[in-house]
């Protein structure tokens, strides 16, 4: 089995390369926590003015104070329908961020994947040379000059 070193991701590059991976997926995680306690918030405000008020108007008895909650609900329909439209922009540029978040992922894994292409070849070509002559050299031997031929 060989070490990550061979395959040409050292060892700093790849805890750099799985600390990118971590802060994007928490990223993704808070928006979704995000999501929920919006939704939970919207759904028990409107529960509660769809069982509260009727019955505490009817309480009372008075016909004003029916038209007063009415007036009330339209406006507290107003900032809901304001603050749900506010949500959603947030919603969607968070989307955004995790989309580019996504992106930036799969460009670092790439870019990963070339340099263990490149460091793999060139310790083959360098392996191959030393054959041809007879030398012997240890693969951490062959991963220091591969190293030094792409510095």
């Amino acid at each position: 089995r060989r070490s990550q070193e061979d395959d040409g991701v050292t060892e700093s590059n790849w805890h750099l390369i799985k600390k990118e991976e971590k802060k994007y997926q928490n990223k993704r995680n808070n928006n979704n926590n995000i999501m929920m306690l919006t939704t939970a918030r919207i759904v028990s405000r409107r529960v509660a003015t769809a069982n509260i008020a009727p019955r505490a108007a009817a309480a009372i008895g008075s016909t004003r104070c029916l038209s007063i909650g009415d007036v009330l609900n339209k406006k507290e329909k107003v900032e809901e329908d304001r603050y749900i439209r506010a949500r959603e922009a947030q919603v969607a540029a968070a989307k955004a961020a995790a989309a580019a978040a996504d992106t930036k992922a799969a460009e670092l894994a790439a870019k990963s994947e070339q340099l263990i292409e490149a460091k793999t070849a060139s310790m083959n070509e360098v392996a191959d040379l030393l054959a041809q002559s007879g030398d012997v050299v240890s693969e951490a031997g062959l991963a220091n000059l591969a190293d030094w031929k792409h510095a």
